[in-house]
């Protein structure tokens, strides 16, 4: 699952200091913020890092005007970022700019996005204000479902918490994996469900992202260790694999862990190739590993450093590139020679941060969009030779059935994919599960 969970961090210096961050293998993406905050030498100050960490320095100490300044310079390198313009518009509203403020607001609106302003207190200000008024009204407008799916099928246990999903092209039949019960269902293409991977099954943790190689009948899956996993130990804190499992028997082929080294890791989305090689990203230390068609260890394919926060994976036809989700700043284009990655840019008015999975169609993609409101499915289609992005299209939206949308996977002509992983229940710190307020899982179908 891209971005592993995503909330927000309640305190304001907290969240305007770090983009992306994993706490007890949660994932808090701050959207207001670019990236870790850097040393503030001479050498750096000029970089958009730099200033948003000196604009966080300047904030907690309520020097609001130091922060304006410091965030209008970030946006001037980065022009279309909305992270800078939305944090330019609580330095307006800070020091007094009300009509500054509402118009950069209303900026972010016209590109469909909402990054919690109506309840932000660094606009307690100017909250009374007709150009206030009118801003609210344009957010309900951009709340308003756009709905193009029909419900594929409910699985009824309400505690499944189901992250992953998978269809067998060969059979029509559908494999979910559950957070929480640290099992993967199968949904019958006649809509019988049963296990086919038991509760902790061969040792299985908490599943993550599917795949399947149809040619060779298998199924691959991601899992780690999650405090409020059924069972979960201390002493499991920090384990990773990946499993693979005959799709006719169920039984376990080979599986393989990364070393328990001090690190948090997420192993979430994979991608297979004609070969037979599996790719597995990590979202806890970002990286990606390769386990090969007959290996039992995972080799590092990407190290860390390289990406924010890895996500969704997908091969281009010929498989020299492979297309990285960054749940950061969006989607790259890496090298399987090489390793080097380019930035796939799109549309200077789009911004694809905040991306969960990735599946090819055509000539470009499906994702599911949770880092951002209202959240949204999303289509990418991409230029002839696969340099950028010429298109994104708004698939569907804020559906009525949301509640932490997800990943999903191509059936046919449609995009199945969870509408409710009900993530928000799990506390990541604790273990502690809000059970009573589960719901059983919706899948919805989407045609594209």
């Amino acid at each position: 699952m891209g971005g592993i969970f995503e909330k927000y961090t309640k305190s304001r210096s907290q969240r305007r200091t770090k983009t992306v961050k994993l706490q007890a293998l949660v994932l808090s993406l701050c959207l207001w913020s670019l990236g870790p905050a850097v040393s503030l030498g001479e050498e750096a100050a000029t970089t958009p890092a730099a200033l948003s960490a000196a604009a966080v320095k300047a904030y907690q100490q309520k020097d609001y005007i130091r922060f304006l300044a410091n965030e209008k310079q970030a946006l001037e390198l980065q022009p279309s970022n909305p992270r800078f313009l939305y944090n330019v518009a609580c330095g307006e509203s800070l020091t007094g700019h009300s009509t500054e403020a509402i118009k950069l607001l209303n900026q972010l609106v016209d590109r469909k996005l909402d990054l919690g302003a109506e309840t932000d207190d660094d606009f307690a200000g100017i909250r009374k204000t007709p150009e206030w008024s009118a801003f609210v009204s344009r957010l309900a407008e951009l709340r308003k479902p756009i709905v193009r799916s029909e419900i594929a099928f409910k699985l009824s246990d309400p505690t499944l918490m189901a992250i992953g999903i998978a269809v067998d092209r060969q059979d029509g039949d559908t494999y979910i994996a559950s957070i929480r019960e640290r099992k993967i269902v199968r949904r019958t293409k006649t809509g019988h469900v049963s296990d086919f991977v038991r509760e902790g099954q061969d040792g299985f943790l908490a599943g993550a992202s599917l795949a399947i190689d149809g040619g060779r009948h298998l199924l691959f899956a991601s899992s780690s260790a999650v405090p409020f996993m059924r069972g979960y130990r201390e002493e499991e804190k920090g384990k990773s694999g990946l499993f693979v499992f005959d799709l006719k028997t169920g039984k376990l082929q080979r599986k393989a862990f990364l070393p328990v080294d001090g690190k948090l890791h997420f192993l979430n989305a994979v991608v297979v190739d004609h070969d037979g090689n599996a790719y597995v990203s990590d979202s806890g230390t970002p990286g990606i590993y390769r386990l090969g068609r007959n290996g039992t260890e995972l080799e590092e394919f990407v190290g860390a450093g390289v990406f924010t926060s890895t996500q969704g994976l997908a091969f281009a036809d010929d498989e020299k590139t492979m297309y990285v989700v960054d749940y950061s700043d969006g989607l790259w284009a890496l090298d399987m020679a090489s390793k080097k990655r380019r930035l796939v840019e799109g549309p200077p008015d789009v911004w694809l941060g905040g991306l969960d999975g990735l599946s090819r169609v055509g000539n470009g993609f499906i994702t599911v969009q949770i880092g951002v409101r209202p959240e949204r499915v999303l289509r990418l289609d991409l230029s002839g030779q696969g340099q950028r992005i010429s298109a994104v299209t708004v698939l569907e939206m804020n559906h009525p059935e949301y509640d932490g949308p997800i990943q999903g996977a191509v059936d046919g002509q449609a995009f199945i994919y969870i509408a409710n992983s009900q993530l928000r229940l799990g506390n990541g710190d604790t273990g502690a599960y809000a059970e009573e307020k589960a719901r059983p899982t919706v899948v919805l179908r989407l045609p594209f």
